[in-house]
């Protein structure tokens, strides 16, 4: 059955919220800039005659002499094993009555109309006044008896579980109260514990196949951790005034975006991140933010301009067929899409290209 997420106003952490706007303030600053490929049928050449000379913004350290370490450490490993046991993790199951605070162990379901909404059910822990829930469902619950059944209805709003039958509908739930969570029992890390997850008998062997996991998600991703390393080379010698003004606006309207979908207040997206508001955000992280963009703009277009990277029309083309898939119910025709999408697609796809340009063309240390 469905999980939490599907019932969080938010759909999503803040920190991947943030590392999605971030994302998207990236395509959107390139192609306001100008600093955009031109045709995917066309080779990237250098920026003279363009908007911008980039090379008067910034410097690129010697990349070719850097060794990119992707090797697994102990601490790698340990954040997998503290992840698996409290993923693992128990309660003390107590009875009684449902309060303010308290984390309660529930069995979800919704319905819409009459008919079971398979995406509102869940048998997932709430924690009541955390307001991780849709708005009214964690209030709901307070007075509620363990064993019991509580039934209420909550208005979900749009862009809450990304379905249609559901976003936007009254959703009549039955929410069972299986029990209220008492003191944590978190399992210790030893060769019965392994045993009870796992194929493997002993610690030593987990830990070996943790090891070898975590090396291989780290090869599959050396572009990323190539690109990390190459921008901490780079240093920009001065930000582009107008570049800065458009980044802080789409860093802005990311945010501004995200209440629409989540259908929230804007104050209530900037209080998800952590902000007391909208103006606390801006006057703490929002210069930070823009001028990381701005930079990554800069270094990403400087580095195709050095290599001469280009990349294919196959290549953009497998770029947009991907990003149309997340979004076709947005758009009634993948070419509608693009048309309003091309600047952005051609900017995922350069940057893209980049990286795959550093994972096969600078040298890598596993650690083995």
């Amino acid at each position: 059955m469905a999980g939490k997420n599907n019932i969080n106003r938010t759909g999503s952490s803040p920190k991947n919220m943030r590392n999605v706007i971030i994302i998207v303030a990236v395509c959107a600053v390139l192609f306001l800039a100008g600093l955009m490929a031109p045709s995917v049928k066309e080779k990237i050449t250098d920026m003279a005659g363009s908007n911008y000379n980039v090379n008067k913004y910034i410097e690129v350290g010697d990349y070719k002499s850097l060794n990119v370490s992707i090797a697994v450490t102990q601490d790698d490993i340990d954040a997998e094993i503290d992840d698996l046991r409290e993923q693992n993790t128990i309660y003390e199951q107590l009875g009684g009555t449902v309060a303010d605070g308290d984390m309660v162990y529930a069995d979800i379901v919704g319905y819409v109309n009459g008919r079971r909404a398979d995406d509102t059910c869940a048998n997932d822990y709430v924690i009541i006044g955390s307001g991780d829930w849709v708005s009214g469902f964690e209030e709901a619950l307070i007075g509620a008896k363990t064993g019991k059944t509580a039934e209420f209805t909550i208005p979900v709003p749009m862009g809450t579980y990304g379905n249609k039958s559901i976003d936007g509908h009254d959703v009549q739930f039955k929410v069972k109260v299986e029990y209220i969570c008492g003191d944590s029992i978190i399992p210790e890390y030893n060769d019965d514990f392994v045993q009870s997850v796992s194929e493997y008998n002993t610690t030593d062997e987990y830990n070996e196949y943790l090891r070898q996991k975590l090396l291989k998600e780290n090869e599959a991703d050396k572009g990323d951790f190539a690109w990390t390393d190459f921008l901490d080379i780079c240093k920009v010698k001065e930000y582009p005034g107008d570049m800065m003004e458009e980044a802080r606006k789409v860093v802005l309207q990311g945010y501004y975006d995200m209440a629409v979908v989540y259908g929230c207040s804007k104050e209530e997206v900037f209080k998800q991140f952590g902000y007391d508001s909208e103006e606390d955000f801006k006057e703490t992280d929002l210069e930070e933010l823009a001028q990381d963009t701005v930079k990554e703009n800069l270094a990403a277009q400087a580095l195709a301009d050095l290599e001469k990277i280009t990349y294919t029309e196959k290549e953009y083309n497998e770029v947009a067929d991907e990003e149309y898939s997340y979004n076709q119910d947005e758009y009634s025709s993948k070419e509608e899409y693009e048309k309003d999408n091309e600047q952005v697609l051609k900017d995922e796809v350069l940057m893209k290209t980049v990286k795959n340009w550093l994972a096969e063309n600078l040298s890598f240390d596993t650690g083995v």
